[in-house]
C-alpha cells in the first residue's frame, strides 16, 4: 500500500508570524545563542536611543537589481527591501500576503484566482493594477529563468485587480512558489528604464535604495509614503530600521574585521571559521540555525563533457570525497554531513534516508569505481564562485581527488558569471551550488527537470526517463513515499549529483544594537528590519 504524502497547503494567515524573545525560540527551527543577556538585567551596552539604522555584513548579494533573474540568491534577506512579491513566505515555510491580497485553487487543482490590494503604488507613484502582475508573470514565462514559471499554462487578467493562473499540472507547492517568486513592478516604469532596472530601480517595496555598487555594498532608506496600511503588515514584515546598509565582504579575515572594527554592526551567514572569535565575547551575540541550503557538487549533463556519459567516474569522485572531512575542515564543525541531494528541511524529505548508506568517503570504492570508468587522465574541472568558503570546498575537493589520480582544475569566478555559466553544463564537468528549497518538488524542479531550462535541466542534461518520474511523482496525488523514494533512488544510481554538507547559518551582532525580538528568514538568517529593538 502507498502512503501518500499529506497535501502541503500553506494556510494564508495574514497576522500571524513565531517571533522569538532572545531567551526564547524564533521562528522556524530553534537558534543556538550565545552571550544571551538576562531580559531583566541592565544591560550595560544598550544604547540610549533607539537603533534606528544597521550596517550589516554579508557575502550574499545581488549583482544586478533586475527583477528578472535566475533563483540565485533569491532568499537573500536583502530581497524584500528590494521588491515587493505577491507573497511573502515565513521562516516555518507558511506564506501570507503582500501584494496579493487573496489566491483560491478552483476544483481542477490547476486554476488559481488572484486578488491583489487595489491601493498598491510604487516610490514613483505608478498605480499597480492586475495589468501589471499579468506582465510581470508572461515576461517571466518568456525569459525562463526561475524553472517555476515553466509550471505556468496560461496568465489571464479577470478584473482590475484580479487575474488568473492556470498551472499545467496540480503539483504539490508549485504555485505557491509563483507567489513567492513574482517581484512587483510597474511595466510602464520598467518600460521606461534606461537599464532595465540594472542599477537603479523603482518598486512597491518600503524601502527605497539609495546607493548601490555592484560587488560591493547597496543602502536603503525607508519610505515614508509605503503603500500598505501599518495595521495590515504582519509582524514577519515590519520596517523598524530608517536606512539599512549592506556592505559585500567574501573573505573570512575581513569579515572578522569588519566586526571587530564596528565597520559593520552585524554580519549574516557569517564564515564558520570567524565563529569561533565571537563565541564567548560579551560584547557580541551569536545566533545559529540550520541553513535551508545545502553544498552540493553537481556533475555536468551536457554531452560535450565526457563525466556527463560516465556514472562511474561520477561514482568515483562522490566516494572520494570526505563530508566529515569537509565538515572539519572547512566549517569548524558548524555543519553536519547531507544524506541526499536534497536538505533534509525540504517537505516531502523521507527521514530513514538518514540512516541509509549514502556514497560514504572509501578511497578503495573510489578507485573500483575510477578503474571501471573511461577515465584516462584527462584534467577535469570545478566550477564554484569566488567567496573564501566555496574556494576553500574547492581546494579540498580537489586534493581528495588527487589522492585517487583524479585532476582537477578549479574554475573560480565572481557572482555574475557564476550565475551567467551555472545551468550550463558545456562550461564545467562539476560545479558546487548552495542549493536548497520549500519542497522536494521544488528543488527537483530547480536541478533535474529537463525542461526548466533551454539546454535542460540544472546541469543541461535531458533525462527523459528522470523527468517524467518528477512529473508523476510531484502531482498531489502522486506525492506519495514511494514515489518520492523511487526518484530519489535513481539520482543516486545515475550519480547526477552528490550534497556534502548542510551548513549551521551564524549571524553575529554587537549588542550595542540592543535587539530585543529576532525574526528570522527562511535561509537561517536574520531580517534586521522586522527585529525589535529596544
Amino acid at each position: 500500500m502507498k502512503k501518500k504524502i499529506t497535501r502541503w497547503v500553506c494556510t494564508v494567515m495574514a497576522g500571524c508570524m513565531l517571533i522569538g524573545l532572545l531567551a526564547g525560540c524564533t521562528s522556524g527551527s530553534s537558534p543556538k545563542e550565545t552571550g544571551t543577556p538576562d531580559a531583566n538585567s541592565d544591560n550595560s551596552t544598550a544604547t540610549d536611543k533607539a537603533v534606528t539604522s544597521i550596517t550589516i555584513g554579508t557575502s550574499d548579494a545581488w549583482d544586478t537589481l533586475t527583477p528578472f533573474r535566475t533563483t540565485q540568491s533569491q532568499m537573500s534577506s536583502m530581497v524584500r527591501y528590494i521588491y515587493d512579491r505577491l507573497a511573502y513566505q515565513t521562516a516555518d515555510n507558511r506564506y501570507i500576503p503582500q501584494v496579493a491580497k487573496s489566491w483560491e485553487v478552483e476544483d481542477d487543482g490547476v486554476t488559481w484566482n488572484v486578488e491583489i490590494f487595489d491601493y498598491v503604488a510604487d516610490s514613483e507613484g505608478n498605480h499597480i493594477t492586475a495589468s501589471d502582475i499579468v506582465w510581470m508573470l508572461e515576461e517571466s514565462m518568456a525569459q525562463g529563468l526561475k524553472p517555476c514559471y515553466n509550471k505556468i499554462a496560461s496568465v489571464e487578467q479577470t478584473g482590475d485587480y484580479s487575474f488568473k493562473v492556470v498551472m499545467k499540472q496540480d503539483i504539490v507547492n508549485s504555485f505557491e512558489l509563483v507567489l513567492v517568486s513574482t517581484y512587483v513592478v510597474s511595466q510602464k516604469a520598467y518600460e521606461a528604464s534606461t537599464d532595465d532596472f540594472a542599477a537603479k530601480t523603482i518598486s512597491t517595496s518600503p524601502y527605497l535604495v539609495t546607493d548601490f555598487v555592484s560587488g560591493s555594498h547597496i543602502t536603503f532608506k525607508k519610505r515614508d509614503d509605503y503603500w500598505q496600511k501599518e495595521e495590515l503588515i504582519d509582524k514577519a514584515q515590519a520596517n523598524n530600521l530608517e536606512t539599512i546598509t549592506y556592505k559585500i565582504i567574501k573573505e573570512a579575515s575581513q569579515q572578522q574585521v569588519a566586526l571587530e572594527t564596528g565597520t559593520v554592526d552585524a554580519f549574516e551567514n557569517i564564515s564558520a571559521t570567524v565563529v569561533p572569535a565571537f563565541e564567548g565575547n560579551a560584547s557580541y551575540e551569536t545566533v545559529q540555525f540550520p541553513s535551508s541550503n545545502g553544498i552540493q557538487l553537481f556533475y555536468s549533463g551536457d554531452e560535450s563533457r565526457v563525466i556527463a556519459k560516465d556514472e562511474d567516474l561520477c561514482r568515483a569522485i562522490s566516494y572520494a570525497i570526505d563530508a566529515e572531512g569537509l565538515v572539519a575542515g572547512v566549517y569548524n564543525g558548524y555543519a553536519k554531513v547531507m544524506h541526499d541531494a536534497a536538505v533534509e528541511s525540504v517537505v516531502g524529505y523521507l527521514e530513514k534516508w538518514n540512516d541509509e548508506e549514502y556514497f560514504p568517503y572509501d578511497v578503495d570504492k573510489a578507485k573500483e569505481y575510477l578503474a571501471k570508468s573511461n577515465y584516462k587522465g584527462e584534467e577535469l574541472e570545478l566550477l564554484c564562485m569566488s567567496d573564501s568558503t566555496s574556494q576553500r570546498i574547492a581546494q579540498m575537493i580537489q586534493n581528495y581527488l588527487l589522492a585517487v589520480d583524479i585532476k582537477l582544475k578549479l574554475n573560480i569566478v565572481d557572482a555574475a558569471l557564476f550565475s551567467a555559466s551555472r545551468f550550463d553544463g558545456a562550461q564545467y564537468d562539476m560545479i558546487i551550488i548552495n542549493a536548497g528549497a520549500g519542497s522536494l518538488p521544488a528543488f527537483w524542479s530547480n536541478r533535474f527537470d529537463s525542461t526548466a531550462y533551454e539546454k535542460g535541466d540544472g546541469t543541461a542534461r535531458n533525462d527523459e526517463v528522470l523527468t517524467a518520474m518528477l512529473y508523476s511523482t510531484w502531482t498531489n496525488e502522486g506525492f506519495t513515499e514511494e514515489n518520492i523514494d523511487a526518484v530519489r533512488r535513481y539520482i543516486i544510481d545515475h550519480a547526477y549529483a552528490y550534497g556534502m554538507c548542510l551548513p549551521t547559518s551564524c549571524s553575529i551582532y554587537a549588542k550595542t544594537l540592543s535587539i530585543q525580538e529576532i525574526v528570522s528568514l527562511p535561509a537561517g538568517t536574520l531580517d534586521f528590519a522586522a527585529c525589535v529593538y529596544q
